[in-house]
């Protein structure tokens, strides 16, 4: 019963702190990162794939140079069926009291460094072996976010958990 009232005391203070931060309008914007490859089709998810959000400015990595010219003829296309998209997302859940809506404002475009390596005839360092999480670790942290209501926010923290526990 103890671990029941912490999970869901965390869940409450994890709510608390997203609203007092205004951080649900943020996590609303990266839902762009969960739909990205479903709204802009294969071919360009294949070469393109978004890294990072600056205020409302979504950077993209590009596999190569040729890919970032392709994709800046087609900005503002798929500028517009990502807004389509968040438009659709409950946005109470993540702009409290009238905050800015859910809209990414404008799309930037970094080449990978790995295709510029290539590019440059350079040697690509073999990437390292994925990082095997401890079963046990991760039942552990799911009992103790079991509390959160929130679908998209215990989804979420269990993706950061992985992330930092990938990185130990």
């Amino acid at each position: 019963m103890a671990s029941d009232r912490k999970a869901h005391d965390l869940g409450s203070l994890i709510v608390g702190v997203c609203r007092e931060k205004n951080w649900q309008w943020r996590l609303g914007l990266h839902q762009v990162f969960l739909f990205w490859d479903e709204v802009v089709g294969a071919e360009i998810a294949a070469h393109a794939q978004p890294e990072v959000i600056k205020r409302d400015v979504l950077w993209l990595r590009v596999s190569d140079s040729v890919w970032m010219q392709q994709l800046q003829f087609e900005k503002m296309p798929v500028l517009e069926k990502i807004n389509d998209r968040l438009a659709g997302f409950e946005t109470g859940k993540f702009a409290d009291n009238g905050t800015k809506p859910l809209k990414i404002s404008d799309l930037r475009f970094a080449v990978s460094r790995t295709a510029l390596a290539a590019e440059k005839g350079l040697e690509e360092r073999a990437p390292a072996a994925p990082a095997v999480v401890d079963a046990d670790r991760l039942a552990e942290f799911d009992q103790l976010i079991a509390g959160v209501s929130d679908p998209q926010v215990k989804e979420s923290m269990r993706r950061l958990w992985l992330i930092t526990e990938k990185r130990k």
